[in-house]
């Protein structure tokens, strides 16, 4: 097999929660996020390595993914938001300001490599 690009994605979001919102709840959305990302990654070829984690006391969520086959910065920030908000909309929550609004607090993105398939 040849070779793939890939570029890793971080973002982080401030996320809307009703004040009654328990930590319980709040780390169960992630979840519920994190099951959107895994059936979108069962699906779609471009990406994978899904990574989902929540914290409470700021209010805040941060996705990871590895995409593949794709290095221009824009391209890899309108996939990954593409991928992330379909994720959202599976584990029931609402995007009324999307694209984003706020922006996310947070934007990482790795340099592209070359990786090998091992299978």
């Amino acid at each position: 097999m040849s070779a793939r690009k890939a570029t890793q994605l971080s973002l982080q979001f401030q996320l809307a929660a009703a004040p009654a919102t328990t930590p319980e709840m709040f780390h169960a959305h992630g979840e519920a996020v994190m099951r959107g990302l895994l059936e979108l990654e069962r699906l779609n070829s471009d990406f994978t390595d899904s990574t989902v984690s929540t914290d409470a006391a700021e209010r805040s969520i941060t996705v990871e993914i590895l995409l593949l086959d794709e290095a221009d910065p824009t391209r890899v920030l309108g996939r990954g938001l593409d991928l992330i908000r379909t994720a959202i909309h599976a584990a029931g929550g609402s995007t009324p300001n999307w694209p984003v609004s706020p922006l996310p607090s947070k934007v990482n993105m790795a340099t592209t490599q070359n990786l090998t398939p091992t299978c």
